[in-house]
């Protein structure tokens, strides 16, 4: 069964209180209130480094951790950054050129926010089953907002991380199930507009508010009763089986939102790295089972249920046996 065998989380040294980011004096009364509620102390900045090259510095990491040559990866895919260093050029294979993976495949998976982390898991999981000569995929991404402005009102604030995650047949960390649906009517909820405007001008901004924060709110919470449920009972298995539930990181209003709803509790090291890093898109997920296991908050046998989704509505449950 296919299982992550390694976790690379890059994170930059530099970590900044959000008090201390330059937009925070352009922000109104209303927007300070909402950033102070969100359970973010500092968020991880790595100034002058862009998506690509924090992915490939967290592959690279990634091979030394486990004493691999480049030569020994089969697959690179790339969740795709926000923004590429070009158009029209492939960014995963230059990922690929500065990670040195001399003979991988390299294609890229994005366009599904922070839930394109889960396309690149199925779809890693589905070339080593398909192709059997293969044995090591390597999923990476480099976590950078699209703009100069970190703050995603009115939902969070973006940190800046590189990821490397390895795929083996027999990885450590067994990935037992996936589930994962869209839905097309939110496609633009949130978005950049760039045409003929200056990268300093670039500002992700949510289109309709309320449409966020009630009625995908509340959709999301549906959905994900539905994925838990259909994702376990395959198994044979129900809530009270999962030993641990993961999310991704936005704030301590939305770990509450979905503790409350769904009747679950997220794990501290969500909490922590929230607090610690902001929110790192699609890292986040993976960031929070590699760190729960590193902490002893997850151990040997421990099954843990992974809940990521995003606002363009992507949703994806996991279930993963430590």
């Amino acid at each position: 069964m296919t299982g992550i065998a390694a976790v690379r989380i890059l994170l930059p040294d530099t970590r900044t209180a959000l008090t201390a980011l330059p937009e925070y004096a352009t922000l109104t009364e209303e927007d300070r209130t909402l950033v102070a509620g969100l359970g973010i102390e500092t968020v991880a900045e790595a100034p002058g480094t862009d998506s690509g090259e924090l992915a490939a510095a967290a592959v690279r990491a990634l091979l030394a951790d486990r004493g691999l040559d480049g030569r020994d990866i089969d697959a690179l895919v790339l969740v795709g950054g926000r923004v590429p260093a070009y158009f029209v050029a492939s960014e995963a294979t230059r990922v690929q050129h500065l990670a040195g993976l001399t003979r991988a495949l390299a294609f890229t998976v994005t366009d599904l926010g922070c839930a394109a982390s889960t396309g690149a898991l199925l779809t890693a999981r589905s070339l080593l089953a398909t192709t059997p000569s293969w044995s090591r995929v390597v999923i990476a991404h480099g976590c950078r907002p699209p703009g100069p402005r970190r703050l995603r009102r009115p939902v969070t604030v973006n940190g800046d991380a590189g990821m490397a995650v390895l795929l083996e047949p027999d990885g450590a960390m067994r990935v037992l199930d996936v589930e994962m649906e869209t839905d097309g009517q939110y496609w633009d909820l949130f978005r950049v507009d760039f045409r003929d405007r200056p990268p300093a001008e670039w500002a992700e901004v949510c289109t309709d508010e309320p449409r966020y924060s009630f009625r995908l709110a509340v959709e999301s919470q549906k959905r994900f009763a539905a994925l838990n449920q259909r994702l376990l009972r395959r198994s044979g298995l129900d809530m009270s089986d999962v030993d641990h539930v993961v999310m991704q990181n936005l704030s301590e209003g939305a770990f509450r939102f979905y503790e409350e709803g769904l009747g679950l509790t997220v794990a501290a090291v969500c909490r922590d790295n929230l607090r610690r890093h902001g929110h790192l898109g699609p890292v986040d997920v993976l960031a929070n089972l590699h760190g729960g296991v590193g902490s002893g908050e997850f151990v040997p046998g421990d099954l843990v249920l992974v809940m990521n989704n995003s606002p363009v509505a992507a949703w994806s449950s996991t279930l993963i046996e430590v």
